[in-house]
This record gives C-alpha cells, sequence and structure tokens, in this order.
C-alpha cells in the first residue's frame, strides 16, 4: 500500500495529495454517520414520518441543486483556503448539533422542525463546499495521474467507511438503539470532522486563476450546457438518479421500521458493500483502461439495477436477500462513481472546473429532489396487497418499477453510444463523440 501511495502521489504538489488522501480517510468516517442510514435510524428514533425520514435521508444528495451558487461564490475568488474551511465546520457543526435536539425541546413538532431545518442547511453548506473542495484537490493532481489517484482515494475511503460504519453499529446494538448510542455516534463524527479540518489547514492554497474582470459573465455559466457532449452526460446523471432514487430512498425506512433489522445487521452489510466496491474497484479500474469510461458507467450501472430487482423480493423471511443486494450494489458503486468523475473531468475544460462541477451536481440534486416525491406518489397509488412474494407490496413494487425504469434508460443509452439512433434518425451534423473527446470528420 506503502508503495502505491508513493508511485500515486507526486510532483510538485506530493504534500497536497497527501493530505488529501488522509482528508479523504477521516472526513468520509464522519460522513458517513450523519447521512444514509444512520441518520435515518436517528430520525425514526425521535418518531419521524415516513415521508420526511425519506427526505431526511436524501438530503445530502437533492440539496446539491444549490451547488451550482458556488459558480458566484468561488469564480472571482483566486484565494479559497479560508472560505472552504470555514464552510466544512459550519457544515459539521450543525448536523453533528443535531444530537441535542432531544434535550432542547420536549415538544415533537417543533424538535422536527429544527432536525429537518439543520440537517437541510448543513447539506446546502456542505455541497458548495465540496465544489470548491474537489476543484482544489484536483487543481493539485497531474492530469496524466487523476484516474489512478482517485481509485486510489476511493480505496482509503471505503475502508474507512467499513471500519465506521462496523463500529457505530456495534454501539448502537450496545445501547439497545437509544438516545444515549446515537449521542455518542455523533459524537465520533464531530471528533473526525475536527481533525479533518486540522488536515486541510496544512494543505497549502496555491491559488485560483480567476478571471481578471470584476463583472460575473453569465455566458460563460451556461456553457456547461450549450456543450452538447457535457448536457447529454448531465441529461443521463438525472434521469439514472431520478429512476434510482424514488425507490432507494425508502430503503432505509424498509430495512428499519418494516423489517426491523438491528443495526449490527445492517452494518455488517455496509462493511460487504465497502469490500465488494474496494474489490470491484481494482477490476473496473483495469476495465475502464481498455473499454472508455462509458462502457463502465453503463457495465456498472446494471448492477444497480440488479440490486433493485433483488430488493423487489425481499420480505422478512427472505431478508438473506439482501447480502446478494448488497454485494450487487458494491460491485456496481466500485466504478460507477469514479468513471462519472472521470467522464465528466475528461469533457471540461481545464479553467471552468467549477461552473462544469456545479451543474453537474444541480443536475444530480435536482433529480434527487423530485425523486422522493416521485416515488411517494407511485406507492400511495400502488396495489396493497400480501402472498407468497409481496409483504410490504407498495414499497416492493416501487422497487420493481425503479428497475424497469433504470433498464430502459441504459438500453436506450446503449442504443446511442451504438449510433443506433443516428442510424434510424440521421442529421446533418455527423457528430461524433467519444471518451473524453470530440471530433468532427
Amino acid at each position: 500500500m506503502i508503495s502505491i501511495i508513493r508511485n500515486t502521489c507526486n510532483g510538485m504538489n506530493r504534500k497536497n495529495q497527501l493530505l488529501f488522501l488522509l482528508d479523504a480517510f477521516l472526513i468520509n468516517g464522519a460522513y458517513v454517520i450523519t447521512t444514509g442510514t444512520l441518520l435515518s435510524g436517528y430520525a425514526i428514533y425521535l418518531g419521524t414520518s415516513d415521508f420526511l425520514t425519506s427526505l431526511l435521508n436524501n438530503s445530502a444528495n437533492y440539496t446539491t441543486t444549490l451547488s451550482i451558487l458556488s459558480f458566484v461564490i468561488f469564480e472571482r475568488m483566486k484565494r479559497r483556503k479560508n472560505t472552504l474551511l470555514i464552510l466544512n465546520a459550519s457544515s459539521r457543526l450543525l448536523i453533528c448539533l443535531i444530537a441535542l435536539l432531544p434535550l432542547v425541546f420536549d415538544t415533537k413538532p417543533v424538535m422536527f422542525a429544527f432536525l429537518a431545518f439543520m440537517v437541510i442547511t448543513s447539506d446546502v453548506i456542505w455541497g458548495i463546499y465540496r465544489i470548491g473542495w474537489i476543484v482544489w484537490m484536483i487543481d493539485g493532481i497531474p492530469k496524466e495521474n487523476r484516474t489512478q489517484y482517485i481509485y486510489l482515494r476511493t480505496f482509503l475511503i471505503r475502508i474507512s467507511n467499513s471500519v465506521i460504519s462496523m463500529a457505530v453499529g456495534f454501539i448502537l446494538d450496545i445501547y439497545n438503539k437509544e438516545y444515549l448510542g446515537f449521542l455518542i455516534i455523533f459524537s465520533m463524527s464531530f471528533i473526525l470532522s475536527m481533525l479533518d479540518i486540522a488536515v486541510l489547514w496544512k494543505v497549502d492554497d496555491h491559488g485560483y486563476k480567476a478571471p481578471d474582470s470584476k463583472k460575473i459573465d453569465y455566458k460563460l455559466f451556461l456553457q456547461p450546457v450549450k456543450n452538447g457532449e457535457y448536457r447529454s452526460y448531465l441529461l443521463f446523471i438525472f434521469a439514472f438518479y431520478l429512476f434510482l432514487t424514488m425507490a432507494s430512498s425508502f430503503t432505509p425506512i424498509y430495512q428499519i421500521r418494516y423489517l426491523k433489522l438491528d443495526y449490527k445487521f445492517i452494518s455488517t452489510l455496509s462493511v460487504i458493500s465497502q469490500i465488494m466496491m474496494i474489490v470491484s474497484g481494482l477490476f473496473w479500474s483495469r476495465v475502464e483502461r481498455k473499454k472508455g469510461f462509458k462502457f463502465v458507467m453503463v457495465a456498472t450501472a446494471f448492477f444497480y439495477a440488479g440490486e433493485l430487482i433483488t430488493l423487489t423480493f425481499l420480505r422478512s423471511d427472505t431478508y438473506y436477500l439482501l447480502y446478494l443486494s448488497t454485494i450487487m450494489l458494491g460491485i456496481g458503486m466500485g466504478g460507477f462513481i469514479t468513471s462519472i468523475f472521470t467522464c465528466r473531468y475528461a469533457i471540461m475544460p481545464e479553467d471552468r472546473k467549477t461552473v462544469y462541477e456545479g451543474w453537474f451536481y444541480f443536475a444530480s440534486g435536482l433529480s434527487m429532489l423530485i425523486a422522493p416525491f416521485a416515488g411517494e406518489f407511485l406507492r400511495n397509488h400502488l396495489p396493497e396487497f400480501t402472498n407468497s412474494i409481496f409483504q410490504y407490496s407498495k414499497v416492493q413494487l416501487l422497487y420493481l418499477i425503479s428497475f424497469g425504469l433504470i433498464c430502459l434508460l441504459l438500453f436506450w443509452t446503449i442504443a446511442k453510444n451504438a449510433g443506433l439512433w443516428s442510424c434510424l434518425f440521421p442529421r446533418e451534423d455527423n457528430t461524433q463523440i467519444h471518451d473524453g473527446a470530440q471530433s468532427k470528420p
């Protein structure tokens, strides 16, 4: 591992590259505690409804719609480090303070209002921070080394998430999923967050090449959506996360409230998923070098679909299917997250990363904002029945619908990449899009 890190981190910014690897380990350990299943579990403990729990569970995703404002904030800023550290600290402090809400409020509606406000505000701040932070990190990595560095960083994130997930699962079960257990794990998250800020404080800020004009160029703001290749990428991202999240946003509720799974078991599943991400990530990195990132994006997305069809048949007496769905999700995430990252950085110009990155998070965040409402609408209009396959038909049928929509999207994408639609509907401009490049005959 040391030799891999030594070979990957090189050049003038080697110190920054090493510190960002440590940052990955610390902040993702802190972040996993305050998002997803653990945040949903805390909300369920407080007594929130299914819909509010789903919104909070997905908040970290849909609030990224406001990340597009990062263009206005960061584009004129040549030195960003201090601003980024303030945003980081503010976001992490807000999310960790939700652990104190039961000590402050006796009235549940008021407590739920503050819970929603603090979680969503924290995630909005984090979304804006993340854009500036990603550009800060990427600027210090040689272009020819980016893919290797991202896979290495992702590997460390998986290790961190596995260790922390297992630890907090045991802590919550030891304290019988009661308040003291949640207080301890949120305190752990706060400590890891402060350590992360201390690490980032040591990272050098070499400055950002900001435009000389003091006025904001709004033509530049719209440049990503005028770029045909990037626009197609954004549409794919929007549709994929909409179809996926309309069902997956209800998964923590389904596991905790309906199937009544304990946190130790859920944490074990999380660790299995992280291990599969680590193992499959090494495989997908080799495939990406040979087949290109578009191939990996579509291939790994099918594993996401595989997770959904498996969850369609999940009942209290078929809980073992969660092992299969977790393995499929881990294999998919092992390549998908990195391939969509590689894809957009291959398309975007080197001096316009902030605005392009902002549009990516706007597209993905908007889809995840709409998704829980779409999922709730469909769930309310699906039939409720019980048989040998369906125990909670409304949720299980929602997984099936999500699976079908993702498959349709992927088959459409395969046909588009193969040039089928161009053959059926020829255009005068025969622009051909390749992995990371655009060429015209």
